[in-house]
């Protein structure tokens, strides 16, 4: 990741293409900030070397908390449906 200094009034980032003013900051990954300079739009003020990492579940089991065993829940008898009838009189 590198820190960024928009020297550009004609950046637009993000996923809704957000308009960075003229003197904001801005982290992005160090290919961007590269990219970004050489076109003449940002200034980079650090590049620290550290990456983004994401974490996704793992499928090893030994690596998942045990969940506590829930008592399962007696099956209830159906009931017959009952029908009320009503005589006319």
């Amino acid at each position: 990741m590198a820190l960024v200094k928009v020297i550009s009034d004609n950046l637009f980032s993000g996923a809704n293409l957000q308009k960075l003013e003229v003197g904001a900051k801005a982290e992005v990954s160090k290919d961007t900030a590269v990219k970004w300079e050489s076109a003449g739009l940002v200034e980079i003020l650090s590049d620290d070397g550290r990456q983004l990492e994401v974490a996704t579940p793992g499928d090893n089991s030994a690596e998942q908390p045990e969940q506590p065993e829930q008592p399962e829940q007696p099956e209830q008898p159906e009931q017959p449906a009952t029908t009320k009838s009503k005589k006319g009189k």
